[in-house]
């Protein structure tokens, strides 16, 4: 979740956000003056109300974010797995999980910050703790009754963390107003935690960074129990590994590529681009006008190396084969001359109203042949106004042969079905059956662009279709 998505989902509640403040602290002060007019010894003090104001400004911030933004998607959804979102982050070297971990614990900062004002009794670091988890659980438990979020231990944990964080760093601040002079031992407990993950995440960069081949989405953030699932092997299974070919794209987790294609685009068909990039997961979406003012949208995707040049809301038209094949000439020409297309490409149209090309290659070619080579589709929609296309979705990869690279056996990837180290989208239970009735080679992108050879093992779970990807080359 970045600034921007931030803002978004705060921007509509602004106005009654603002209502209801100045009711509540209009509510806050006549009840403040009705307990001191009966008689009330305690005074608040300016700094206490402005304390229990932010906190409760930062309450409605919080539940928006997490609950009321959401819809009511998510039945009984609960990840009691501890840490498996560094897992995740780390498999698919995702910025967006990284930020999602780092947002969990600066949002609940505010909150360890301001409880140490309030008075003496909530400067101790146990009833900010005690605090902190009632807080974050609470809103968990909201999440789960409420369908409008997935329980999360990793965000318990990550909140408390950002709570302590932020409580660590106002007792520094008032130790140092209190002896009016920065005390070394408040302030290294208030950096302490932000160093801590700031080594993590660097010693994570390092590791990643000296490594030649990328980190695989496929594999699990947490295996799966197998102790109780009932697994039938019907397949043999080949007990020696092979040597195949490793390829690499640049279009994959290459935003130099995304601004390529927004620059070819923009000069191409005379566009002009509309504010910055927008991030979102790990799309890069640019809006492009044309000369008119109308909006198009560029979407590159960094996981696939995939774009989609599109309009919203455009009307689908029927045409001719004769006239829907008049407008190949000119579109293949932009794409042979612009190295986006391969001569050996295969031609065909598709309803009605969209050009093809399609490089098709078999998996056996593509482990043994140590060559360079097209792979995927471009689909195109013309529009009959102007040479701008209404649509284009490029999944076209030109793969570069890198070398030979060794991979594992069958049989020792199928150890890894045993050991549950597999994705799946629900988790399997005790009782359930899983049939393994075949298995091939295939090939997958890594995050550093590399295509990398993998086991693709089929089957049955209960009786539905089941099928996973097992890594194959040996590092």
């Amino acid at each position: 979740m970045d600034i921007k998505s931030i803002i978004g989902k705060l921007l509509p509640i602004l106005p009654i956000a603002s209502i209801a403040a100045v009711v509540i602290i209009g509510i806050m002060y006549l009840s403040y003056k009705l307990y001191r007019k009966r008689g009330g010894s305690k005074k608040a003090s300016l700094s206490q109300f402005s304390a229990l104001f932010l906190l409760l400004g930062w309450f409605v911030v919080v539940m928006v974010l997490t609950t009321f933004s959401r819809g009511a998607h998510f039945e009984g959804w609960v990840n009691l797995r501890l840490f498996s979102d560094y897992m995740n982050a780390w498999n698919q070297w995702s910025l967006s999980e990284l930020q999602l971990i780092i947002f969990n614990m600066l949002m609940f900062a505010p909150l360890g910050f301001l409880l140490p004002l309030l008075g003496s009794r909530t400067r101790r670091i146990v009833p900010i703790i005690l605090v902190s988890l009632t807080v974050t659980l609470g809103i968990e438990l909201f999440q789960l009754f409420t369908k409008r979020g997935i329980f999360e231990l990793n965000d318990i944990l990550h909140n408390t963390i950002g709570s302590i964080a932020g409580y660590l760093l106002m007792r520094a601040i008032l130790d140092a107003v209190a002896h009016r002079k920065l005390k070394l031992q408040p302030l290294f407990k208030a950096l302490c935690l932000p160093l801590v993950f700031t080594l993590l995440f660097t010693g994570a960069m390092i590791v990643y960074h000296s490594k030649e081949l990328g980190n695989l989405s496929i594999r699990p953030a947490s295996a799966q129990n197998m102790n109780h699932v009932e697994v039938t092997l019907k397949t043999k299974l080949e007990k020696e590994g092979d040597t195949v070919s490793l390829y690499y794209s640049d279009q994959i987790h290459n935003l130099e590529y995304g601004n390529d294609m927004a620059d070819l685009l923009q000069s191409s068909f005379n566009l002009s681009q509309k504010g910055g990039m927008r991030k979102d997961g790990f799309n890069r979406i640019w809006t492009l006008l044309d000369n008119s003012g109308k909006e198009i949208f560029l979407n590159y995707s960094l996981k696939d190396g995939t774009w989609n040049l599109y309009t919203e809301n455009y009307e689908t038209v029927s045409m001719a084969q004769e006239e829907l094949n008049s407008y190949r000439d000119f579109y293949e020409k932009w794409l042979l001359s612009n190295g986006l297309l391969s001569e050996e490409a295969t031609f065909s149209t598709q309803d009605e109203n969209t050009l093809r090309w399609d490089m098709k290659r078999s998996i056996k070619n593509i482990a043994y042949e140590e060559k360079d080579f097209f792979k995927g589709f471009i689909m195109l929609i013309p529009s009959q106004n102007n040479d701008l296309p209404i649509d284009v979705f490029y999944d076209m990869k030109e793969m570069e042969y890198v070398r030979d690279i060794k991979i594992s056996s069958p049989s020792q990837a199928y150890k890894e079905i045993l050991n549950g180290n597999f994705t799946i989208y629900n988790d399997l239970k005790d009782g359930d059956k899983l049939f393994v009735n075949g298995y091939e080679l295939d090939y997958t992108f890594d995050s550093k662009g590399y295509y990398q050879p993998v086991y693709k093992f089929t089957g049955l779970v209960n009786g539905q279709h089941w099928e996973a990807l097992i890594p194959a080359a040996i590092d």
